[in-house]
């Protein structure tokens, strides 16, 4: 296994990446997988996915999306449309000569691997959700309708922060209070998330008092520092994703390409056990969007990071999955 650089020509920004080819076991080797992490994280996210997945002789390609770890870090918020990105990630496959790939998102990894899916989906084996489920395109995203409907479904509001990382100089905020703003993401209790961070103004007033909660039990203190060296001074680059959305820069492509929201490939939509946190629907709109096979599995857990709370059941949740995909 190595780390990797690739620029791809049309947009010179240079992408880190863990790669790892299939092993060569019996008469041919099995297909790659594609790991694309959400945020705050980089590839170190996949730490306990990696090694499972290769064990079972499937090769692995984890980048370091846009704005994070060793990739390029552009400051114009346009670089992060993901039509864009997408077509990045392909050029990252045609470098290493992988023509087709089962693809694993989670978070905002997701939304990612919903382009993908749209633009590239001759290049996708199956599509792995994990937590997060397929974006239609389309969509404009507006911060105050979705606070209000979420207010009246959940009774809070489930995406305020939202806000506040679409600020200017959020980044900058939770470089000076890092590990203050790790205990909250990386919660000890997923219910943290409900008076703390999912209200409107809840991170603020978190961070600025400087708040720690217990270090969550499925992180160690070494992956706390790996984590934090990883991060720190780069928050400003990993929340253009966020800038991106609030701002609406895909609508546009995305009308223009004529998008029908539809998965034609094996989809996999690994959920963590339903809680107060859940949008109702998650099942059904998955379901209304794949034209194939979908398979809904859900953890032990109830926190957002299934990859790492629930690792061993995700692993095998994702090896009984890709095993099942005709390839």
């Amino acid at each position: 296994m190595s780390t990797k650089t690739h620029t791809p020509q049309k947009t010179q920004h240079t992408y880190s990446y863990t790669y790892h080819p299939p092993s060569l076991k019996g008469n041919a080797p099995k297909p790659t997988i594609l790991l694309l992490h959400g945020f705050p994280s980089t590839s170190y996210d996949w730490r306990h996915q990696i090694p499972y997945l290769s064990s079972l002789g499937y090769g692995i390609i984890a980048p370091d999306l846009l704005g994070y770890g060793g990739t390029s870090k552009p400051s114009n918020v346009t670089a992060y449309k993901t039509k864009s990105m997408a077509a990045e990630i392909i050029s990252i496959l045609d470098a290493e000569g992988v023509d087709k790939v089962h693809a694993v998102g989670h978070d905002t990894g997701c939304t990612l691997l919903s382009r993908l899916a749209d633009y590239f989906p001759e290049r996708l084996l199956s599509c792995v959700f994990l937590d997060v489920p397929y974006m239609s395109p389309g969509v404009r995203f507006d911060l105050d309708t979705v606070n209000k409907v979420t207010r009246d479904v959940l009774g809070f509001e489930r995406f305020g922060y939202v806000g506040f990382f679409a600020r200017e100089g959020s980044g900058g905020v939770l470089d000076r209070f890092a590990d203050s703003f790790f205990t909250l993401f990386y919660p000890y209790n997923p219910s943290l998330w409900t008076s703390h961070l999912c209200p409107s103004g809840a991170i603020e007033e978190w961070l600025l008092s400087d708040h720690r909660a217990p270090l969550a039990p499925y992180i160690t203190e070494e992956e706390f520092k790996t984590h934090q060296r990883l991060l720190i001074g780069n928050h400003a680059s990993a929340l253009n994703w966020y800038r991106a959305l609030v701002s609406n820069i895909n609508v546009e492509d995305e009308e223009q390409a004529r998008i029908t929201p539809s998965l034609s490939m094996p989809v996999l939509l690994v959920c963590p056990r339903k809680s107060s946190l859940e949008m109702p629907g998650l099942e059904e709109g998955m379901r209304a969007v794949c034209a194939g096979d979908l398979v809904v599995r859900r953890v032990s857990t109830e926190g957002h990071w299934v990859q790492l709370e629930a690792r061993e059941e995700v692993n095998r949740i994702l090896g009984e999955f890709f095993e099942g995909v005709r390839t």
